[in-house]
């Protein structure tokens, strides 16, 4: 390829170019190139070959007739090409980038995409761009208008850029991308950009920066603001900041990710991948050394964030692997932002990370939800999960953790800290944890569930729990170095079915050697938040199995303590730190299993509770200990139990500083060999039973006290000895007093007083309704050190209407006592169950009595009365007979208290009871005429109906009826009935109106009720339903609360179309949509992709025809009445609709087959009616029908490649040009057309067209004259026809004729060349023939108008700013002219500065004479018609110097103190002849001789003489001066040189003054030449400074001052002296000195030079 120089390599040859000129050159060399740059900068963006075309066809001549035609340029890029700033790719263009071609950009230069880029890079020859400058360029950039024109990128490496590529809201397909070294982004997506990336490799983002100046620096893939890419398959390596960065909303499918050592930034959080407010979803993704692996953060409330990630491993991060965070940490986000299955996390923090062992976590979860299933993270540094306040939303299934944690960094030592979680609790399902080394888990201020936890082989605890409330199902804590578990200071945490076993062995204190420690756990009582295990086993520790510190409110049950050290008590517990306040509590223990093997002797128990407050229920021990050690004091007394245990062990049980402590059940085993032993205590037992081989000694401190309820073999025979004094054992009983009468029947409300001989004080109570009174735990026996009292004796007195009776019992085991009573016959006790009292029935309704219950003393037979106050004895009222056999009662069974029923039929007892309030009375008597009454009020009455119905719809459940205004109610009155059976009549009302829906004898069982839409029935009102019975009044009632509305219409509409491509046409018809109370309604059709279709609230508006892009739809009728309640309630129904993508149409509507053209003819190529309803018509000409889309398609307009082509011409358009409608050109012959229109998607479609063209004359293009053009007649006119052509190629040739003349201007001649004339005045018309080589002509005419001329003043001499040598002639010559042959006039004239002028000649040519000096003169000339011309000019007349020369005089030498007659003889030359005076000058000493010098004869020779007498021998001076003018204008020539006077004797000095003479004689012709050439070269720049009309610009003057001599005369060599500093000075202090104001030279002015 042809290489040539860039622009900015042009500039800098034109600038080294000019730097070589001469500074008077430089000024024109300065404006050229300014004019270079102002023609060369529209194409400075690119080298020349960019534009190279690849059309070689010059016969088509083609022009765009319509600036509104989009057209589609296509170019192509190969080989080398330079982009010196930004280049664009038009919306209608394409840009094609050759394989193998390398892009060299400028700094800052950027490729921007609004059309199609196509870049077809391959596998071994791929595209590069790269920068030529060593600064970064900004890459490609894809903008909006782009999307959907089909952009592929293939095989492409970008080098160096700031920007590798950016899109608004484009979707580019790009295969094979490498990014190389990209400062800021290697991919940058906003506004919703949807590109497909396949295979990516962006290396070193960020790595080479001169500065950062923010932090949007080193990022590999950006996808903001709503993008959704198709990413699969990428390398991200080496990036400063990230590898990929989601935010704002943005999505998309990324897969098959790589990314490796993202790290470094200092000015934001460096990750491989970050997610901000988005939504993507991740798939197979690797992330090594990196600062952080994976970060998802939730900033932006208002939005959503939700990251999803599959199969993920990230590896050998510095700080975390997975970070999920919010940026608010005081404001949780309550939902999954993240949700990670298969995660694996390794090596954070570790030897492959960047910077080791300075790591947060593995995984990082702060203030958010996140979903993690099938997780593993390994060997971390810091914490392998650390959770902030993080909620339910947060959870872990099947996590595993292993070898993770930082060592001396507290929480982070642990596999998982927990800390700050107070809201609701995450979960972890499933969670192995080993190879801490700290906890297995920290939990801190943290509440949380979990499962299935298995914490294995931890440095420390295998789960540690610090302040926080955790629910626990299923785990294995197992091989941790300390305890299995150890809780501080926790609050509402429950553990269940745990397995804690082999802990402890690398605890050093007891503490870190439990199974499982509580410390602090729950300090204070509280009803709710308490700390407990159940069915717990713990086995194997290293010490105690559970360890329990100051810890208050714990609740164990089923515990299993087993084989754990025998060195330490299984069960230890010790609250001695509860002092303060309201600390302390009870240890609640239900279920205690201890199997232990410790040595059996004292010291050694398998319980050991120091001053703590229990309640162990079935405590069990076995193997070798010494039983239960229980010190009972504790903060706040609170007292204490154990029941339902066995004793058993070496020491059995001592028991201390208890209070109160209680008990039922317990049993000594035979394997308690010890005592049972009580220091300081006050305790309780029931039931105690002593199993043991020999009987167990009871060994009592004198402040110790021991209550016995009824023991089981205990012998206190063998403890007395060891109670101490003022120890007590008692032992007690119950005793149970049944009252009874004669007939032994229990008295109920007995009164029964007991008394004993000791121990206990009198007690009263009342019996039962049995008789019964149960007394229980009464002293019976009182054991001291000196052996037992005597047994208590209780005397137990019973009374009852005023009989009493006593006995007494001992009690020496518990006692039942009888106490009869022999009572006189007693009234019955009268039990009466129905009717109750106040009761209110109807009218002859059913009513049972029943007193049946009632029951006497003595067994006597019991008669019942009942009377009414109105009817009298009701059973006397009863008339039936009964039916008798057991099947029915008679008046003597309800007067033996049989229960009976009135107003009934029911077995046959036809008892009555009237209406009305009734006081009835019942008596029941005995035998004995014992009896007691008792009277309750009731009232028969007939009631009103019960109304029982369903509502059809039904009513809410606040009773109300919510019904549309068109609906119809259904009302079931079925199950509405009278209590008394009467008729009814049932109606419904309005409370509206009183129509009596229904109202008919007896009730309908259906009553439809139909609501008019009329406004004038309320929105709101009751219905009241009605029921009657002819005696109730008012009728029963029942009012529904009734709400009509206004129904929202239900959309409906169908679909209908010819076909399921773009161009058909569709029906939407929603005629079916009705609104049920004829409310006008609002009808909008909605495309999900094309937006809006219609909006119309008329019945038209129900039907939309038109057409949809291509694409699947989700078309919406939305539909809503325009009633002001149903603002935002809107119906909507929806269909999906999938548009296929059309086929272009090609159609050709000119040229016809019918016409017939010629070559020469511009045929008018229209293919109106084609295009492609896959693009808007805004795309297409704005003349024309075009087949199009109305409006843009969803996915954007389609590119159609349009080409018209001829099977004898080709191509008719240019090449990537795609023209609709264009004029153009066909050579002669048949042609087939053809039109093809190509989509990109389908086969190109075609038709043809053909069309005859006939041969053609050539054809005349005159670019000058035109025709009507006026010229005068002087004018020399162009006759300019090179743009002519022949349309078949023929040579011709050009007449041209004027009707004014006889001959032709031109005949037959070249139209390639311009040929010149003028013409006479007049009116003329041209004929123009072309002629080609086969005869055939084409004529044209045109009209010129030719006017008269004005004169012309041609000034050949003198030339403006001549100047003309002193004394010579100034020559005047012109040739001015007239084309109408009518000059008059001619004058040269003399111009005064007045104005005024004098005319010097008349003549064409003369010659005059002026004298020195400035004149302006002119060369006027006049015609016949006054008409006139003048030129003007400027002349300089030099003035000429004296000079002087060859001076002679005589004698050579003087002669002192004699007369001396000096003559003298010198050459003056002045050509102005303007000099007047010559002046001789002698001076010597004090002498002086001065005399004029004449020439008389006029041959240029100036002789005179003067008389001398010198005074003495001496060298006198002589001057000669010539004179030119006077005053200022004086100029001058000096001749000096030195005589010789010698005395009248001869001496030496002769010979001294000769060599004088002579050296003084070279001197002065050394400076007479350099007088001479200073002269001119004075008079030259003098002449260059001069105007065209303005006077001399005077000499600048010098600093140096010359030496004055007499006459106004100066020393030569000063003034040489003078001058060479002049010459010296640089040329810009010699112009700063120039004076700013003018003046004629003068004598003063003029330096040596003028001299």
């Amino acid at each position: 390829m042809k290489h040539i120089l860039t622009f900015n390599r042009t500039l800098q040859v034109l600038f080294h170019s000019a730097k070589d000129m001469d500074i008077k050159s430089r000024t024109p060399l300065a404006i050229w190139i300014v004019l270079f740059l102002l023609l060369v900068t529209p194409f400075a963006g690119l080298s020349p070959f960019a534009f190279e075309s690849n059309d070689s066809s010059d016969e088509l001549m083609v022009q765009s007739v319509d600036s509104s035609v989009n057209a589609r340029a296509q170019t192509t890029w190969s080989g080398t090409v330079s982009v010196t700033s930004s280049y664009t790719v038009s919306v209608f263009d394409e840009l094609i980038i050759s394989p193998c071609t390398q892009v060299e950009m400028d700094s800052g230069a950027r490729i921007y995409v609004e059309g199609r880029l196509t870049i077809e890079g391959t596998i071994t020859c791929p595209v590069t761009l790269t920068s030529s400058t060593g600064s970064d360029h900004d890459g490609i950039q894809f903008n909006s208008s782009s999307n959907n024109r089909g952009s592929i990128l293939n095989n492409l490496s970008i080098e160096d850029s700031i920007y590798g590529v950016t899109m608004y809201g484009a979707n580019p397909v790009i295969h094979n991308l490498t990014i190389l070294n990209p400062d800021r982004v290697g991919i940058d997506m906003f506004s919703s950009s949807s590109p497909l990336i396949y295979d990516l490799v962006i290396n070193q983002a960020g790595r080479v920066l001169p500065f950062q100046g923010d932090w949007r620096y080193g990022l590999g893939l950006s996808i903001g603001s709503g993008s959704t890419p198709l990413v699969d398959g990428a390398v991200f390596t080496d990036h400063l900041t990230r590898a990929i960065n989601i935010w704002g909303g943005s999505g998309g499918v990324l897969r098959n990710l790589v990314m490796s050592n993202i790290s470094g930034s200092s000015w934001a959080i460096s990750a491989g991948v970050w997610v901000e407010d988005s939504q993507p979803l991740l798939l197979n993704l690797t992330v090594d050394r990196s600062d952080h692996g994976i970060v998802v953060r939730h900033i932006d409330d208002s939005g959503y964030t939700r990251a999803v990630f599959r199969d993920c491993t990230v590896t050998n991060s510095m700080y975390r692997g997975v970070y999920v965070d919010k940026e608010n940490h005081s404001n949780y986000t309550n939902y999954e932002t993240a949700d990670f299955t298969n995660l694996t996390v390794r090596g954070t923090g570790g030897e492959g990370a960047k910077t080791p062992n300075i790591a947060f976590a593995a995984i990082d979860v702060n203030s958010t939800g996140a979903w993690f299933e099938n997780t593993l993270v390994d060997n971390s540094t810091s914490t392998g999960v650390r959770l902030y306040y993080a909620d339910s939303s947060t959870t872990f299934r099947n996590l595993t953790i292993r070898d993770s944690g930082d060592p001396g960094q507290g929480p982070h030592k642990a596999g998982l800290a927990i800390t700050w979680i107070f809201t609701s609790a995450p979960v972890f399902d499933g969670l192995e944890i080993s190879g801490s080394v700290g906890h297995g888990i920290h939990s801190y201020k943290a509440e949380w569930q979990g499962s299935d936890l298995y914490l294995h082989n931890n440095s420390e605890n295998g789960m540690f729990l610090d302040y926080s409330s955790v629910q626990v199902e299923g785990s294995v804590l197992e091989n941790n170095s300390l305890s299995g578990l150890h809780m501080l200071d926790n609050i509402n945490t429950q553990l269940n079915n745990f397995t804690v076993q082999y802990n402890g062995f690398g605890g050093t204190t007891d503490e870190g050697k439990a199974g499982m420690f509580f410390d602090r756990s729950k300090t204070v009582t509280h009803p709710q938040l308490d700390v407990g295990c159940s069915t717990c086993t713990v086995s194997n520790s290293a010490g105690s199995g559970i360890l329990i510190r100051d810890s208050a409110d714990l609740w164990l049950s089923d515990i299993v303590l087993a084989e754990n050290d025998p060195n330490h008590a299984p069960f230890d517990v010790d609250n001695s730190g509860l002092t303060l306040g309201q600390q302390g509590g009870v240890i609640n223990v239900n279920g205690l299993d201890i199997d232990t093997e410790r040595s059996g002797a004292s010291g050694t128990p398998a319980v050991k509770i120091n001053q703590a407050a229990a309640r162990i229920h079935s405590l069990t021990m076995s193997g070798n200990h010494s039983g239960i050690e229980w010190d009972g004091q504790n903060n706040n007394d609170y007292p204490s139990e154990i029941s339902d245990s066995n004793f058993s062990g070496t020491g059995c049980v001592t028991l201390t500083n208890h209070l109160d402590l209680s008990g039922s059940g317990n049993t000594v085993s035979s394997s308690c060999s010890g005592t049972i032993q009580l220091i300081n205590s006050q305790v309780n037992w029931s039931a105690l039973s002593d199993l043991a081989l020999t009987s167990t000694v009871l060994q009592l401190d004198s402040n110790s006290d021991l209550h016995l309820h009824q023991p089981v073999n205990v012998d206190l025979n063998q403890s007395y000895p060891t109670i101490a004094s003022g120890a007590t054992v008692d032992v007690a009983y119950d005793i149970t007093v049944w009252v009874v009468n004669n007939n032994t029947n229990g008295i109920p409300q007995a009164n029964v007083d007991v008394s004993f001989s000791q121990f206990e004080p009198v007690m009263q109570d009342l019996t039962n309704t049995l008789g019964y009174l149960s007394l229980p735990n009464f002293i019976g026996q009182r054991w001291t050190n000196t052996g037992s009292s005597s047994y208590t004796v209780a005397t137990i007195s019973c009374g009852y209407d005023s009989v009493s009776n006593s006995t007494t019992v001992t009690i020496d085991q518990d006692r039942f006592v009888n106490c009869v009573l022999p009572l006189e016959n007693q009234a019955p006790f009268l039990m009466w169950a129905t009717p109750v009292n106040l009761g209110v029935f109807i009218s002859q309704g059913p009513v049972e009595f029943n007193a049946s219950d009632s029951w006497d003393l003595d067994d006597d037979e019991l008669t019942f009365t009942w009377t009414s106050d109105l009817d009298g004895d009701i059973v006397a009222s009863c008339t039936g007979q009964g039916l008798g056999n057991g099947q029915g009662i008679t008046q003597q069974d309800m007067t033996n208290g049989v229960p009976f029923t009135v107003n009934t039929n029911y077995l046959n007892m036809g008892c009555q009871l009237s209406d009305g309030i009734h006081v009835i009375t019942l008596e029941v008597c005995d035998d004995a005429g014992h009896c007691v009454s008792e009277s309750r009020t009731i009232e028969l009455v007939n009631q009103a109906p019960v109304i029982v119905f369903d509502v059809t719809p039904a009513m809410t459940p606040w009773s109300e009826l919510v019904i549309p205004r068109t609906q119809n109610v259904l009302f079931n009155l079925t199950g509405t009935f009278d209590p008394e059976g009467d008729s009814l009549i049932c109606w419904i009302e309005r409370s509206y109106q009183n129509d009596g829906v229904g109202q008919q004898s007896g009730c309908p069982t259906e009553v439809w009720i139909n609501f008019s839409m009329a406004e004038t029935v309320p929105s709101t009102f009751n219905l009241e339903i009605y029921a009657y019975d002819g005696i109730n009044t008012p009728p029963s009632e029942y009012i529904i609360p009734v709400e009509l509305y206004n129904e929202v219409p239900e959309p409906e509409f169908t679909l209908t179309r010819l076909g399921n491509a773009s161009e058909d046409e569709v029906t939407l018809d929603g005629t079916a949509t009705i609104d049920p109370e004829g409310d006008t309604l609002e009808i909008e059709y909605w495309s999900s992709l094309d937006g809006q279709l219609s909006w119309n609230n008329t019945e038209a508006g129900k039907v939309w025809t038109g057409h949809l892009s291509r694409g699947v739809h989700s078309i919406e009728m939305r539909v809503v009445d325009i009633r002001p309640e149903h603002i935002n309630a809107t119906r909507v129904t929806s269909i999906l609709v999938d548009v296929e993508n059309s086929f272009p149409q090609a159609v050709i509507e000119t040229p016809t087959s019918t016409q017939t053209y010629t070559s020469a003819e511009l045929i008018w190529f229209s293919a109106n009616g084609s295009g492609d309803y896959d693009a808007a018509c805004s795309t297409f000409p704005t003349v024309g029908n075009w087949h199009c889309a109305e409006a843009e398609p969803f996915s954007g307009s389609e590119y159609l490649v349009i080409v018209w082509s001829s099977d004898l011409d080709g191509r008719l358009t240019p090449e990537g040009e795609d023209w609709l409608i264009f004029e153009g050109r066909l050579s002669a012959g048949t042609h087939t057309i053809t039109l093809s229109l190509d989509d990109g998607i389908h086969q190109p479609v075609n038709v043809s067209r053909t069309v005859e063209v006939l041969p053609s004359a050539p054809q005349l293009d005159l670019l000058s004259p035109l025709d009507g053009d006026a010229y005068s007649s002087s004018f020399q006119i162009q006759w300019d026809a090179r743009e002519s052509v022949d349309y078949d190629g023929d040579n011709f040739t050009m007449s041209i004729r004027s009707d004014l003349l006889d001959e032709p201007l031109f005949s037959d001649v070249s139209s390639s060349q311009v040929h010149t004339s003028s013409l006479p005045a007049g009116e003329h018309t041209i004929k123009i023939t072309l002629t080609d080589e086969t005869g055939m002509e084409q004529i044209s005419f045109i009209s010129l108008t030719i006017g008269q001329s004005n004169p012309v003043a041609v000034l050949i001499q003198p030339q403006n700013l001549v100047s003309i040598a002193a004394g010579e002639s100034v020559l005047l010559e012109e040739q001015s002219s007239d084309a109408d042959g009518d000059m008059q006039k001619r004058e040269w004239r003399r111009w005064f500065v007045t104005g005024n002028y004098e005319v010097i000649s008349t003549l064409s040519s003369d010659s005059i004479q002026l004298p020195p000096g400035q004149y302006h003169l002119s060369l006027f000339v006049e015609d016949s018609r006054g008409a006139y011309d003048e030129a003007h000019t400027n002349v300089t007349i030099q003035s000429s110097l004296p000079k002087l020369s060859n001076l002679t005089f005589m004698p050579n030498t003087l002669i002192a103190q004699e007369m001396n007659t000096f003559t003298l003889r010198v050459q003056m030359s002045d050509p102005d002849g303007t000099t007047g005076s010559v002046r001789a000058t002698v001076v010597f000493n004090v002498q002086n001789w001065a005399f004029n010098l004449t020439d008389e004869d006029g041959d240029g020779y100036w002789e005179g003489m003067v008389e001398m007498n010198p005074e003495a021998a001496g060298r006198p001076n002589l001057k000669v001066i010539a004179t030119d003018g006077t005053g200022d204008d004086t100029m001058v020539d000096i001749l000096s040189i030195t005589l010789y006077v010698e005395e009248s004797e001869g001496d030496s000095r002769v010979a001294m003054f000769v060599a004088a003479t002579s050296g003084f004689v070279g001197i002065l012709v050394v400076i007479a030449v350099i007088a001479l050439r200073r002269q001119k070269k004075a008079e030259l720049a003098m002449i260059d400074t001069w105007d065209s009309f303005g006077g001399f610009s005077s000499k600048p003057s010098t600093e140096k001052t010359l030496v004055n001599l007499e006459g106004g005369v100066v020393d030569g060599a000063e003034e040489v002296l003078a001058e060479d500093e002049i010459l010296e000075k640089p040329e810009s202090i010699i112009s700063e000195e120039t004076p700013t104001e003018s003046k004629p030279v003068t004598g003063v002015d003029l330096d040596w030079d003028n001299v």
